[in-house]
């Protein structure tokens, strides 16, 4: 059993300071059979390169160009399960031999042993910590779990697509909004993350309510700030001083990865520093 006290929030706070960043990049390497557009270059499949190759050389590219704006980077396991554990032990090596925090987006969320191995593989893969559905009723056990395995487990609470307005905001729990349970849970049994919205039904009052009653050391995951133009005052302002702002694709198929990542991370500080 891994000893785990705050890991997460430390480690976290260590690299947005050491970087000067709140820009979590995230990794979402679509191959070209997948879609038309927001795919890999075929340049990566020259030659018969397999699959996970492709993805660990556009990996090294796209590391290479965001390690010095951002704190974070959030590969999302949908598009890389059928790489080998390997291939995940490298590129979390690669993400922490550069001062960064390496996030997990899986949405585990599942109960007792099934969470158990989950968070066992994902941190022999070398995460820091992993996303999670909290809708199998077990916020406290997959806490206690993850921690057991040395592992920050950063929770969705109130998340922007439309339909989740049914089961985080009208949806009632004790007395509560489902959004206000959850946060609350997470203050209560030590959470380490939350991922909130930035778009359409989340408002300012929201954001400020979440953070007030998961409290000030829950790190506030905020996707939709690229392609989706979340609104970057209303979540800087009142998210607190622990947040992360998600960019995937907008970053990650640009033309200039280095420079797009520059301009977000210029953007935030502007914003954050209130110049």
């Amino acid at each position: 059993m891994t000893t785990y006290d705050k890991d997460f929030l430390k480690n976290y706070q260590k690299a947005r300071d050491e970087k000067d960043s709140i820009l979590c990049a995230g990794f979402d390497p679509a191959i070209p059979q997948q879609r038309e557009k927001n795919v890999m270059k075929e340049s990566y499949f020259a030659d018969g390169t397999s699959n996970e190759d492709a993805i660990l050389s556009f990996f090294d590219d796209f590391l290479e160009s965001v390690q010095d704006f951002c704190c974070a980077i959030k590969p999302n396991n949908q598009y890389i399960f059928h790489i080998g554990i390997d291939a995940y032990k490298k590129m979390n090596k690669k993400i922490h031999d550069q001062g960064l925090v390496s996030i997990l987006d899986q949405k585990i969320g599942d109960i007792g042993s099934t969470n158990d191995s989950g968070f066992y593989w994902m941190k022999e893969m070398g995460f820091d910590a992993v996303t999670f559905s909290p809708f199998a009723g077990n916020i406290a056990d997959s806490l206690k779990s993850a921690h057991n395995a040395g592992l920050g487990l950063i929770t969705l609470t109130l998340m922007s697509n439309p339909d989740a307005i049914y089961f985080m905001k009208e949806g009632i729990i004790d007395g509560k909004k489902g959004y206000e349970f959850i946060a609350e849970e997470l203050k209560i049994s030590n959470g380490d993350g939350m991922v909130v919205g930035a778009t359409g039904h989340v408002t300012t009052e929201d954001i400020q309510t979440i953070r007030r009653l998961a409290g000030e050391d829950v790190v506030m995951l905020v996707p939709g700030i690229g392609k989706q133009q979340g609104d970057l005052k209303k979540i800087i302002q009142h998210g607190g001083e622990n947040v992360m702002l998600n960019v995937g694709r907008a970053i990650l198929y640009s033309s200039d990865l280095h420079a797009s990542a520059e301009e977000y991370n210029k953007k935030f500080n502007e914003v954050r520093k209130g110049k």
